[in-house]
């Protein structure tokens, strides 16, 4: 399956204020049962920055500064790097937010599947950024609940 893409121009989604939820339970919420991390590329040097779980998503170690691009973008299935670099471009050049699905390599032989939701940034004095969050897609069984204890955490 090749990857896919749809860019759109919806206002941010604030719907959690009706409930009301915090931008932080929003997050945890969001975040409680998969890894699901944050990144940016600085458009003027091309350094990719990124939270541990998207490093843990690509098999990296974790690190503080730029990534390695060569590193990440070699665990990224071949025939799906064309288009992702098309859409980093599209994003940047006229301002949109996306969100793409793509294959990343689980091991030496599968690919598992991950989603990305990125948008253009403003940063004042510069070309400016593409940040997003990227997160990985998990088989569903209906009969299985998980639970986060929070004192365990």
């Amino acid at each position: 399956m090749p990857p896919w893409v749809q860019y759109t121009e919806k206002p941010s989604n604030t719907q959690y204020n009706e409930i009301p939820l915090s931008a932080d339970e929003v997050v945890d919420l969001a975040a409680a049962f998969q890894f699901y991390g944050f990144w940016r590329i600085d458009l003027d040097t091309g350094h990719f920055f990124a939270t541990e779980d998207v490093c843990h998503i690509f098999g990296l170690q974790p690190k503080k500064g730029p990534l390695d691009l060569v590193a990440i973008t070699s665990r990224i299935h071949p025939e799906d790097m064309p288009v992702l670099m098309q859409i980093y471009e599209r994003a940047s050049q006229q301002r949109l937010t996306y969100h793409s699905i793509y294959r990343v390599r689980a091991d030496d032989e599968d690919y598992k599947y991950v989603r990305s939701v990125g948008k253009f940034r403003d940063k004042p004095g510069t070309g400016g950024e593409v940040v997003g969050i990227t997160y990985e897609f998990f088989a569903q069984n209906p009969v299985v609940t998980f639970f986060i204890d929070e004192k365990d955490i």
